[in-house]
Protein backbone atom coordinates (compact mmCIF):
# COMPACT_ATOMS: atom_id res chain seq x y z
CA UNK A 1 0.00 0.00 0.00
CA UNK A 2 2.76 2.34 0.66
CA UNK A 3 4.15 1.53 -2.13
CA UNK A 4 1.17 2.35 -4.67
CA UNK A 5 0.60 5.76 -2.35
CA UNK A 6 4.47 6.68 -3.40
CA UNK A 7 4.32 5.77 -6.77
CA UNK A 8 0.94 7.74 -7.20
CA UNK A 9 3.06 10.95 -5.56
CA UNK A 10 5.26 10.59 -8.30
CA UNK A 11 3.21 10.24 -10.80
CA UNK A 12 1.12 13.81 -9.19
CA UNK A 13 4.70 15.60 -8.97
CA UNK A 14 5.73 14.50 -12.23
CA UNK A 15 2.54 15.32 -13.74
CA UNK A 16 2.45 19.02 -12.05
CA UNK A 17 6.00 19.77 -13.09
CA UNK A 18 5.02 18.81 -16.47
CA UNK A 19 2.21 21.09 -16.42
CA UNK A 20 4.09 23.74 -15.04
CA UNK A 21 6.63 23.72 -17.49
CA UNK A 22 4.05 23.71 -20.36
CA UNK A 23 2.26 26.21 -18.99
CA UNK A 24 5.28 28.39 -18.89
CA UNK A 25 5.98 28.12 -22.20
CA UNK A 26 2.56 29.02 -23.16
CA UNK A 27 2.41 32.09 -21.25
CA UNK A 28 5.32 33.19 -22.76
CA UNK A 29 4.05 32.28 -26.04
CA UNK A 30 1.21 34.14 -25.41
CA UNK A 31 3.12 37.01 -24.36
CA UNK A 32 5.36 37.03 -27.45
CA UNK A 33 2.22 36.75 -29.81
CA UNK A 34 0.57 40.01 -27.55
CA UNK A 35 4.13 41.96 -27.35
CA UNK A 36 3.88 41.36 -31.93
CA UNK A 37 0.21 42.60 -32.31
CA UNK A 38 1.37 45.65 -30.27
CA UNK A 39 4.04 46.45 -32.23
CA UNK A 40 1.59 45.88 -35.38
CA UNK A 41 -0.69 47.77 -34.41
CA UNK A 42 1.90 50.41 -33.80
CA UNK A 43 3.23 49.87 -37.26
CA UNK A 44 -0.46 50.07 -38.77
CA UNK A 45 -1.30 53.53 -37.15
CA UNK A 46 1.83 55.02 -38.66
CA UNK A 47 1.17 53.41 -41.90
CA UNK A 48 -2.83 55.12 -41.85
CA UNK A 49 -1.04 58.73 -40.96
CA UNK A 50 1.61 58.27 -43.05
CA UNK A 51 -1.18 57.22 -45.84
CA UNK A 52 -3.33 60.35 -44.98
CA UNK A 53 -0.22 63.04 -45.39
CA UNK A 54 0.50 60.97 -48.78
CA UNK A 55 -3.29 61.46 -49.99
CA UNK A 56 -2.96 65.28 -48.86
CA UNK A 57 0.07 65.91 -50.91
CA UNK A 58 -1.33 63.48 -54.05
CA UNK A 59 -4.33 66.41 -53.47
CA UNK A 60 -2.14 69.11 -54.02
CA UNK A 61 0.09 67.56 -56.95
CA UNK A 62 -3.43 67.35 -58.76
CA UNK A 63 -4.53 70.15 -57.57
CA UNK A 64 -1.27 72.17 -59.30
CA UNK A 65 -1.45 69.89 -62.46
CA UNK A 66 -5.06 70.85 -63.09
CA UNK A 67 -3.86 74.80 -62.97
CA UNK A 68 -0.78 74.17 -64.88
CA UNK A 69 -3.16 72.00 -67.60
CA UNK A 70 -5.45 75.42 -67.67
CA UNK A 71 -2.57 77.65 -68.09
CA UNK A 72 -1.04 75.43 -70.53
CA UNK A 73 -4.65 75.90 -72.61
CA UNK A 74 -4.59 79.63 -72.11
CA UNK A 75 -1.11 79.65 -73.49
CA UNK A 76 -1.91 77.36 -76.76
CA UNK A 77 -5.24 79.69 -77.15
CA UNK A 78 -2.96 82.50 -76.95
CA UNK A 79 -0.26 81.31 -79.55
CA UNK A 80 -3.18 80.12 -81.67
CA UNK A 81 -4.36 83.86 -81.45
CA UNK A 82 -0.84 85.82 -82.11
CA UNK A 83 -0.38 83.79 -85.37
CA UNK A 84 -3.73 84.26 -86.83
CA UNK A 85 -3.86 88.13 -85.99
CA UNK A 86 -0.12 88.79 -85.29
CA UNK A 87 -0.93 90.62 -82.10
CA UNK A 88 -0.13 89.78 -78.71
CA UNK A 89 -3.06 88.80 -77.15
CA UNK A 90 -3.45 89.96 -73.47
CA UNK A 91 -2.79 87.52 -70.72
CA UNK A 92 -4.07 87.35 -67.20
CA UNK A 93 -1.54 86.62 -65.01
CA UNK A 94 -1.50 83.35 -63.72
CA UNK A 95 -3.34 82.63 -60.48
CA UNK A 96 -1.26 81.33 -57.36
Amino acid sequence: MGRLLIGGLIVAIVAALLFYFYSSGYRAQIDQQTQQVSQLNDQLLKLQSENEQLKAQLSKVQNEQSILAAQNEEMRKAIAEFKATGKMPVIPPPAK
